[in-house]
């Protein structure tokens, strides 16, 4: 259930700044993106360990560790998604 409101609130997150992205200040989006890509870390990392526990292939791994490394990479692939979209409508 957890999983699921994860990843609730980081679409909640993602479709806000999508709608509203002429209306809020740039320190607001930078906000929402954190809280995404915090949120979408924390969901990955409960599905990883739910697999774990599922299959038995592997150790169960520490929940805190794996969403901080998911969160980061999913606020890198943010930021890359970003910077993309941005040369595309500079062109």
């Amino acid at each position: 259930m957890h999983f699921v409101i994860c990843v609730f609130i980081a679409l909640i997150c993602l479709v806000t700044a999508i709608l509203f992205t002429e209306v809020f200040p740039k320190w607001l989006k930078v906000f929402l993106a954190l809280l995404g890509s915090a949120t979408s870390g924390y969901a990955i990392s409960i599905f990883i360990r739910k697999v774990a526990m599922w299959t038995e292939a592997y150790e169960k791994p520490e929940l805190l560790p794996v969403a901080g490394i998911a969160a980061v990479v999913v606020l890198i692939l943010t930021i890359i998604v970003t910077m993309m979209l941005n040369k595309k409508k500079a062109k």
